[in-house]
């Protein structure tokens, strides 16, 4: 993430306007007034001689923003990147530089390695000039007395020089990571099938059948009507995503059928020869599913099984 916009990118200003607010108790304690940034802030950890950042650098911080939302609630929480945003230790990088008179990133070139601060922001200036929200965009509840407040733990902070260097060294561990488990899947497959006692060859697309019932309603076509039910797991059982945890109104995945469909080629390969009504249950290779760059929680060259059921088929 580069530079001012990186809260934007986390949240995404229209979403601003629509997240569930969470409680959390108001801050009470009055807020110190930098007479050389406009900074407004209140120290809860500081270390007087500890190193600071300079402008530019960037900031590694644990936050939670706190404000005003439509619903007028000033007590709500914006962002919480312990919870989302953040790395495994809630961590986001934050490019430190000035977009207005008393910012968040000036409140952060305050602190030193370690230090914990609440930072209070103009609303109006937050989104105008750090998210660069145009006017007539700007979010109904935010004006020119809107503040916000940010808790703030500076962890560390880097160069760009030393951001860049780290973003590449994490790059070639991912790198390695992937080549490793893309030698490793053959292994992994047939240890799968050997464990579970599954006598089975994969079709010509390279898929393996572990289960399946009868072939007896109308096979599908090119342009039909579908409904799928099913669910995801990795080899281990773990399930990662399935049609019944979509809500109510959501069981059923619906599309239209073709040989271009938006979908992993697995599945289109064992959608193509299933008929209404029936059952499998197969072992998807990465290079059918996934690939190389992996999706979401599904690591690269991973491979999957899927349990699904064609529950119609509707000719278009």
């Amino acid at each position: 993430m580069k530079g001012i916009k990186v809260l934007a990118v986390l949240i995404g200003v229209s979403t601003v306007i629509t997240v569930s607010a969470q409680k959390k108790k108001p801050q009470t304690k009055a807020f110190i007034t930098d007479p050389v940034t406009g900074v407004q802030y209140r120290f809860i950890k500081h270390d007087k001689t500890g190193a600071k950042p300079q402008e530019g650098n960037y900031g590694n911080i644990i936050m939670t923003w706190n404000g005003k939302t439509m619903k007028g609630d000033a007590d709500s929480i914006f962002l919480d990147t312990r919870k989302r945003g953040g790395d495994s230790n809630g961590v986001i990088p934050l490019k430190l530089v000035k977009s207005f008179k008393g910012c968040l990133e000036q409140g952060i070139l305050m602190m030193a390695k370690g230090d914990s601060a609440v930072i209070r922001v103009n609303g109006d200036s937050l989104f105008l000039k750090t998210f660069r929200c145009a006017p007539d965009k700007l979010p109904p509840f935010v004006t020119q007395t809107t503040w916000y407040t940010f808790n703030v733990k500076l962890v560390n902070f880097m160069t760009e020089a030393e951001m860049n260097a780290s973003k590449q060294a994490e790059i070639q561990k991912r790198s390695e990571k992937a080549m490793a488990m893309k030698g490793q899947e053959p292994t992994v497959i047939a240890d799968y099938l050997k464990k579970n006692n599954l006598n089975v060859q994969p079709d010509a697309d390279g898929i393996y059948y572990l289960q399946t019932t009868a072939a007896s309603g109308k096979g599908v076509k090119d342009g039909d009507s579908i409904g799928v039910k099913y669910k995801g797991t990795y080899l281990d059982g773990k399930v990662f995503d399935a049609s019944s945890n979509h809500g109510p109104g959501n069981e059923i995945f619906k599309l239209q059928f073709s040989q271009n469909m938006n979908l992993i080629k697995g599945w289109i390969s064992v959608l193509g020869k299933m008929h209404e009504g029936q059952k499998v249950t197969v072992l998807i290779p990465s290079d059918m599913g996934y690939g190389a760059q992996g999706m979401g929680p599904i690591q690269p060259y991973t491979p999957l099984i899927f349990e699904m059921e064609m529950v119609y088929i509707k000719s278009n």
